[in-house]
């Protein structure tokens, strides 16, 4: 299994099995009326045999990119000790998963436009109960702003929101020199077109 990691977030897997994570989320309503909270509902199942906190990450962790007619319920952090309290963060929004099914609120500001969908990215390390298999899932769901929507599968390749540029699959890593545990530089244009390079990230703040 190949991947490149940045953030704990998967830009490139391989080998993850197709059936492993079930990933659904809907609006609770049937109608939508400005003005008024609501919940989306997330939910995610794992094929028998598997569990989402028996390794890495505790909980599966939900990244949201919100439409400008909606605002998220909840405390906005500014800084990253209080993820595990299931509060949010700024750019991208986060929290993690500790119950399941998820319920978000928000309020409904202004009438929803025909393109307004919530981004929704569902980061897990998923692992055997018995064994020593793991995996990380990523799943990207878009869900409409629209009463009685669910969500489609959308490109899991693709990270749009926040205010800087976001690495996607397939992109040319720029040039870099970093140290190995032992303090000697790596320097990635001698394995370009060479080797696979792995590139982790560990936000060890929960």
């Amino acid at each position: 299994m190949t991947q490149i990691l940045v953030g704990m977030i998967v830009l490139a897997t391989v080998g993850v099995p197709d059936d492993l994570a079930e990933v659904s989320a809907r609006i609770a309503a049937d109608r939508l009326v400005v003005g008024e909270s609501y919940e989306m509902i997330i939910d995610i199942s794992l094929r028998d045999g598997y569990s989402a906190s028996v390794a890495g990450i505790p909980a599966p962790l939900l990244q949201i990119e919100v439409p400008s007619c909606v605002v998220l319920k909840g405390k906005v952090l500014k800084g990253h000790r209080e993820l595990a309290r299931n509060e949010y963060l700024r750019e991208p929004f986060e929290r993690m998963l500790s119950e399941l099914p998820a319920r978000i609120g928000f309020d409904l500001k202004k009438k929803p436009g025909p393109n307004d969908a919530f981004g929704l990215n569902i980061l897990a390390y998923v692992g055997a109960t018995s064994g020593d298999d793991a995996f990380f899932v990523r799943r990207r769901l878009n869900l409409k702003v629209a009463g009685g929507a669910k969500a489609e599968v959308g490109e899991s390749g693709v990270s749009t929101w926040g205010k800087e540029k976001l690495l996607q699959l397939g992109d040319e890593a720029a040039p870099f020199k970093l140290p190995k545990a032992d303090g000697k530089k790596v320097d990635l244009a001698k394995y370009r077109g060479k080797k696979s390079v792995i590139v982790t990230t560990y936000r060890a703040h929960w």
